[in-house]
């Protein structure tokens, strides 16, 4: 049967995601939305991340000049302990764009869990009378996670569930320090935990809403596009054969002379007609008449080559055959295979009155040059006077519009 290569259109692919996407509880995809989110933003994630890496590694370094104010007794440790971050951070700029969506977050939350036990074991481990004034670099190193590096809004929930209970125990067990000094440290880091986590919501949810948003605008417009290339696939189909029918030849046959005009290839166009087919359905019926056809349009296309051939309905039982990049007499050598892949069917025809007994086709050639200018009816009148020499002749044969010397031309019947 006629094979889709043949047609005069591209089918568009349909976009799976449903207009129903909802965002989940902790702002997740469904699956295959993720897959795309990674796919489309995984580029501007790695840059993002690699940027903030960069400017974080600066500014956490830069605490080791205020730690010899604040923690003089710490200082040294504080400065080792940094250079270790400083070192993982590096591993993990390296190591981003060769990760999978859920390995690089997972390794930056982990990279942040790194860098904030740092700041929070010197305030442990310090016993410097304005060791205090240090938790403030606990708490910005929680605020560079979560709003500068800007982690996944679960992993956002982990960094800080994690400092904010860490953070009680270790102001909990610094028995120097005053209840009121207690109280307003647990004040801060509760807020700024509860503050953060509010933030990673909004931002990260606008964001993910804005996405999914233009998602189900591409979506609607990928869904248009596919019924409106269903409706012109329709609109030069063959209902009856599958093949492409007047309408797909008046489109493609013109931008073959076009190319064929300006030197870019050659081909042939042939005309083939059913011998006697009113006889056939008037001794067979119309029933008859249409599987006929089809079989002789699957024939058609069988015999057709790969991107290079185009086999369509004529109009009632006539089709139309285009052979790009061919020579005549090749053109003539190959049209004898679709004569003969017709006749292969054995399709009883008793009714012919010259009593062949089975169904044949007749064909008119005709061949167009490169750089030689042809009007589209002038190919296809060259190409039915032939077929009408063919049909005087005894049908069941080809005739070219231009006869010359050539191979025997008559399929035996």
């Amino acid at each position: 049967m006629f094979r889709r290569r043949q047609t005069c259109w591209n089918w568009g692919d349909a976009d799976a995601t449903r207009s129903t996407e909802r965002l989940g509880p902790f702002l997740g995809f469904s699956p295959d939305v993720a897959r795309r989110y990674e796919v489309e933003s995984r580029d501007a994630r790695v840059r993002h991340l690699r940027a903030a890496i960069l400017m974080g590694v600066v500014s956490y370094n830069s605490y080791d000049a205020l730690t010899y104010i604040t923690m003089p007794d710490v200082a040294g440790e504080a400065v080792v302990l940094r250079l270790v971050v400083t070192a993982l951070a590096a591993l993990v700029y390296l190591a981003l764009p060769r990760l999978s969506g859920i390995h690089r977050e997972c390794l930056i939350l982990g990279a942040m869990i790194a860098a904030s036990a740092v700041p929070l074991y010197l305030f442990w481990a310090t016993r410097a009378v304005n060791s205090p004034l240090s938790f403030v670099d606990f708490l910005l190193t929680i605020v560079f996670g979560v709003v500068v590096l800007q982690v996944r809004f679960p992993a956002a929930i982990a960094l800080t569930a994690f400092c904010w209970v860490c953070g009680e125990l270790v102001v909990m067990f610094r028995p120097e320090l005053s209840t009121e000094m207690r109280l307003g440290l647990s004040m801060q880091l509760l807020l700024a935990t509860i503050f953060l986590l509010l933030s990673s919501r909004l931002m990260q949810k606008s964001h993910r809403e804005a996405y999914l948003a233009n998602l189900r605008e591409t979506t609607r417009s990928s869904e248009l596009e596919i019924a409106r290339q269903s409706f012109a696939a329709l609109s030069m189909t063959d209902a009856l054969t599958g093949l492409g029918n007047r309408r797909c030849l008046d489109e493609v046959l013109p931008e073959w002379l076009v190319q064929a005009r300006a030197g870019r290839m050659r081909f042939a166009f042939i005309l083939v007609d059913v011998d006697y087919f009113k006889a056939y359905n008037d001794r067979y019926g119309h029933l008859a008449g249409d599987a006929c056809l089809r079989e002789i349009g699957g024939a058609l296309a069988g015999v057709a080559r790969e991107d290079r051939d185009l086999v369509l309905r004529y109009g009632g039982e006539e089709f139309a055959i285009l052979m790009r990049g061919v020579g005549e007499r090749v053109a003539l050598e190959r049209a004898n295979d679709f004569l003969a892949a017709v006749a292969s069917l054995a399709i009883d025809h008793v009714a012919r009155p010259d009593r062949v007994g089975r169904v044949t086709i007749s064909a008119g050639l005709t061949h167009v040059e490169t750089g030689v200018g042809r009007s589209v009816d002038a190919v296809i009148a060259e190409a039915d006077a032939a077929l009408y020499r063919a049909k005087r002749s005894g049908r069941a044969r080809i005739l070219t519009a231009h006869p010359g010397p050539m191979p025997d031309q008559a399929v035996p019947a």
